[in-house]
């Protein structure tokens, strides 16, 4: 060839490889720069980036919140990254897989790479343990209660206070003055009498329900009395419940004789009651054992003889003689059989205890008090010096709330 006519040849352009995984859709403007990418840079370039994994790739529009794993309130929020279709295609703008830095240290706003996705579920794992640490679960219970709390209002009428409430709802001024006057009685005055029950209450009679002192036989009966008007002013709102007094359990079983049924027969007729008891939801026996008060219960509704100690204490010979009192009970005044031997004997031990050495009575007639309203045992020790103030003003003004 004669010089001067040489050419060299012509640089071909390697045919493009093919890129085995899904293609976007290119009429919705995304990820258009892959066109772009083609006609700006070499061969070369594209090539080599094409390697990459395309996952590993910051999405071009990121949110403003940063995952910071020594944050508790942003480690648990993992926000989902949307883009604005119409947005992009207005804004696109020329992107360099030069200027991408798959390495770059920038704080991680997108789950679209593996690694970020990894960093955010750790992040999740360690925010659920320290929340466990702090008891975060138990707290969240007691907002999940006082939520349903308030959502039952907008069901329950205005003038209607929710049951669960009302042994906790607070005394007035008035209230807690006319307690304390009282309280300062001459021992001798007689404050109330309850005349069906032929029962009056002196000054040294109220006086054991101030702190540290035991409670008699008058205040307990009294109050078991008042219990019981209480149901029968709303019996839809309350247990029928029968409510022996305190000493019924003495007459029948007796410390020489033992059990006797014949003793407290009549205590419970028809004429004297208007009732049988095998028609109740409970029964309740107080029982004074020398220095210490516990709680027998007939439970009908359910099936079963209960004993409830403030100590946890137990006693089957109690519940013995319920058993075979309800049996006679119903054997004589209703004239029917029931077979108890399959009823459950139970010593309550889900119950508030107490942790002196002068609040049984008090613990006592709280249990009868909450049973016969259908509710759990939701109170503690913490709370019985409200509950003797409470209850003082209920036997001044003869009317259980």
């Amino acid at each position: 060839m004669a010089p001067g006519n040489y050419r060299y040849p012509q640089v071909k352009t390697p045919l493009r490889r093919q890129v085995h995984a899904p293609s976007p859709v290119s009429k919705f403007g995304l990820f258009t720069w892959r066109r772009e990418v083609e006609r700006n840079h070499s061969t070369r370039n594209y090539n080599k980036s094409l390697k990459r994994n395309a996952l590993d790739l910051p999405l071009r529009y990121r949110t403003n919140r940063e995952v910071d794993d020594d944050d508790v309130e942003d480690m648990g929020m993992v926000e989902n990254v949307a883009m604005d279709v119409d947005k992009a295609e207005e804004n696109e703008k020329e992107v360099s897989l030069d200027d991408v830095n798959l390495e770059s240290s920038f704080p991680v706003t997108d789950v679209s790479s593996f690694e970020a996705y990894r960093k955010v579920l750790k992040s999740a794992e360690n925010r659920t343990f320290k929340l466990k640490d702090r008891g975060f679960g138990n707290v969240l219970k007691e907002r999940c209660r006082g939520l349903i709390r308030s959502l039952r209002s907008f069901f329950i009428q205005d003038d209607e206070e929710p049951v669960e409430d009302e042994p906790f709802r607070p005394l007035s001024k008035e209230d807690e003055t006319a307690v304390k006057q009282a309280f300062s009685a001459n021992v001798q005055n007689i404050l109330v009498t309850h005349e069906n029950s032929n029962i009056d209450i002196t000054g040294e009679t109220l006086r054991c329900l101030k702190p540290g002192q035991w409670l008699n036989d008058e205040v307990v009966n009294l109050y078991l009395v008042l219990l019981k008007e209480r149901e029968a002013r709303d019996p839809n709102k309350f247990l029928k419940c029968h409510f022996f007094n305190t000493f019924f359990f003495t007459k029948l079983v007796h410390s020489g004789t033992g059990y006797n049924y014949g003793a407290v027969r009549r205590w419970t007729s028809m004429k004297k009651l208007g009732y049988h008891l095998i028609d109740c939801d409970k029964i309740f026996i107080p029982i004074h054992m020398n220095i210490h008060w516990t709680l027998a219960v007939i439970n009908i509704k359910d099936r079963k003889f209960q004993y409830l100690d403030s100590f946890k204490g137990r006693e089957p010979r109690i519940l013995d003689a319920m058993a075979r009192y309800f049996a006679d009970e119903v054997r004589d005044k209703s004239e029917v059989e029931v077979d108890v031997s399959h009823w459950k004997q139970e010593f309550v031990q889900d119950l508030p205890e107490q942790s002196n050495g002068f609040d049984c009575g008090m613990f006592m007639i709280k249990y009868i008090d909450f049973y016969s309203r259908g509710l759990d045992l939701c109170f503690t020790q913490e709370h019985m010096p409200f509950f003797r103030v409470r209850t003082a003003k209920e036997i001044l003004q003869l009317k259980a709330y």
